[in-house]
């Protein structure tokens, strides 16, 4: 795997996910692609870091729903960019599929989608995916929790 080293890790500063810490996929991917690159990524829950969000122009709702990530310069990467940025830092090793056209296409197109329903998706998908870390976190086939309350 294309793992970045430990010596590059502490050269820069990490990247920051500002994520829907009350939302299981949100919270499953950070630690999963944190595990990967503990140096390079730093997670943060939406709530705590609203006050850098709102200087930056993001709302709590637009935050809330879309991940926003933080690169080591200081820019800001939202929607499918900032998952791409997640995925390289994080090592991913097909991360780098994620910039060809028609998947940087598809994804851009597909992301908004997903994000605004991701509560919705069946907890069989989730499961699939994550195995056993969703499993306790949902009941009654999907992840639902209302939006007021994240």
């Amino acid at each position: 795997m294309n793992k970045p080293s430990q010596a590059t890790d502490n050269l820069t500063k990490p990247i920051i996910m500002y994520f829907d810490d009350a939302c299981v996929i949100c919270r499953t991917e950070g630690h999963n692609m944190q595990s990967r690159n503990p140096n390079g990524i730093q997670l943060m829950p939406v709530d705590e870091g609203i006050e850098e969000l709102n200087a930056a122009g993001f709302s709590r709702v637009d935050a809330m729903t879309y991940l926003c990530v933080k690169d080591s310069d200081g820019g800001w990467h939202t929607h499918m960019d900032a998952v791409r940025l997640l995925y390289k830092t994080g090592g991913v090793p097909w991360a780098n599929a994620l910039y060809l056209p028609i998947v940087k296409q598809l994804g851009d197109f597909a992301y908004p989608f997903i994000a605004r329903n991701r509560y919705r998706i069946p907890n069989w998908v989730t499961k699939t995916i994550y195995r056993d870390t969703v499993a306790e976190a949902c009941q009654d086939g999907a992840c639902r929790i209302n939006p007021a309350k994240r």
